[in-house]
């Protein structure tokens, strides 16, 4: 209800989670649901809250608690799916996804969260088909329209992600995600500076937001060749979760246990020492490289910082 104290704590959390005010959001739900501990929406909002904090495990707490409030409560179908999703749970997500489009089937922001899980999965056909749908139903959605530019992005079209860009700058302008696409364009582009100034812009908004600070990480990556082959590893083994990540480490391990031995085998003890000196050097790299680069991500953070104040 609309008068209920429940609704008002729930109003001023969104507020403050489109100024990017993650942490700020979440007090203002624990406050709301210590007065309403059983409002479903409330703790359904919650979780979204703390996915985008990186606590999936409280997070998938709370959407459980939702959907065992009201089973079938659009946003809690909604928040279990992003959970499922987060922690590699397809199966789980594609159950929640489908009782979600039964109930609201019309509704973009549920066709992009459909989308998103396409995407993770592998069915990229699936996902535009999901997405033009989305766009068909509300072509000014500036969310929609991001996510469009994504794809083109991906599939090489900088044209049409740009024009997706421009659209969604123009339907909400200083729109973060909109601002962080328009920068990954340029980055394509090689308008490095150009890319930069809008990562920046992006992070004036919210200084924590993943997509601007991986723009910024990837701009950097671009300007420093070494520090960039660091990056893109590091962006493979985040891509491949803790447990294949863990795997590729132990199986290149493995390998060069396996190499060293065979050239010693063989009467190659030279090879074997400079088989070694490539490990260790590989061992020192990814250990010195990320503190390198968060140095220097964080000089750039320095300046946001300071105009941020003004």
């Amino acid at each position: 209800m609309s008068d209920s104290p429940s609704f008002h704590w729930r109003n001023y959390a969104q507020m403050q989670l489109a100024r990017g005010d993650h942490r700020g959001a979440l007090e203002t739900l624990r406050r709301g649901l210590g007065q309403e501990p059983e409002d479903p929406e409330s703790h359904a909002l919650l979780s979204l809250v703390l996915l985008s904090l990186k606590r999936p495990h409280a997070a998938e707490h709370e959407a459980g608690i939702a959907l065992s409030l009201e089973p079938l409560l659009p946003m809690a179908h909604a928040a279990a799916a992003s959970v499922a999703m987060a922690r590699r749970r397809f199966k789980d997500a594609g159950k929640h996804l489908d009782q979600l489009l039964v109930l609201e089937p019309d509704d973009p922001s549920n066709l992009r969260l459909q989308a998103h899980f396409f995407d993770l999965t592998g069915k990229k056909e699936l996902k535009r088909e999901a997405l033009q749908r989305a766009i068909a139903l509300d072509a000014d959605d500036p969310d929609t329209m991001v996510m469009m530019g994504e794809d083109a992005l991906e599939r090489g079209d900088v044209k049409r992600a740009e024009q997706w860009a421009r659209d969604a700058l123009t339907a909400r302008p200083e729109f973060q995600d909109g601002l962080v696409l328009m920068g990954h364009v340029y980055l394509r582009q090689g308008r490095i500076e150009d890319a930069r100034e809008h990562a920046l812009w992006a992070l004036r908004q919210d200084a924590s937001d993943e997509g601007s600070l991986r723009l910024l990480a990837s701009i950097k990556a671009r300007q420093s060749p070494l520090l960039g082959v660091w990056w893109r590893y590091a962006m493979f083994m985040g891509s491949l979760g803790d447990n294949k990540s863990t795997l590729v480490l132990l199986g290149a391990y493995v390998a060069y246990r396996f190499a060293t031995l065979a050239a010693k085998d063989l009467g190659q003890p030279g090879l074997a020492d400079i088989i070694q000196l490539v490990w260790m050097g590989l061992a020192l790299y990814t250990w010195v490289g990320p503190a390198l680069f968060q140095r220097m991500v964080r000089q750039e953070l320095e300046t946001v910082r300071l105009d941020a104040r003004f």
